[in-house]
């Protein structure tokens, strides 16, 4: 495994998409020797964060998928491409778990699914963040 190194927020955050994202394909790996594999092969820098958040998600996904579900209007999150799930589940996740600042993790979901998905995955991923942020208080109403 390559050894921890110092990577933006940024660059963690689109790791942790693409481990998501690759996870969906294989649903039944264990979190943890998922992103050990996916490092080695992938050759990838990573950061105690990285690791931390991506299995974190993957152990909270029944939780950050109700949510996620409730506060999508008639999408059941089957609907949902893979790329939007995944970046959903990540910043709902740093938003609840890790206490990320709301405003700065919607920026940056958007910023990512607009490389990921099609043009109208930034205001959908947009939306569904924006109204848990609001629901969960985080941000005003």
């Amino acid at each position: 495994m390559s050894e921890y190194k110092k990577l933006s927020r940024r660059q963690c955050r689109e790791l942790i998409f693409k481990l998501l994202f690759a996870k969906e394909f294989d649903r039944e790996a264990d979190p943890a020797a998922f992103y050990e594999a996916f490092i080695e092969e992938t050759e990838e820098p990573t950061a105690e964060y990285v690791k931390n958040v991506f299995v974190g998600v993957c152990e909270s996904l029944s939780e950050l998928d109700g949510e996620i579900e409730g506060a999508s209007v008639r999408w059941k999150l089957s609907r949902m491409s893979t790329a939007t799930r995944s970046v959903l589940r990540m910043a709902v996740y740093e938003m609840t778990v890790c206490e990320v600042p709301p405003k700065a993790e919607i920026n940056e979901a958007v910023e990512i699914i607009k490389q990921y998905d099609e043009d109208s995955a930034p205001s959908f991923v947009n939306g569904i963040l924006n109204k848990i942020a609001r629901d969960r208080g985080l941000i005003e109403a």
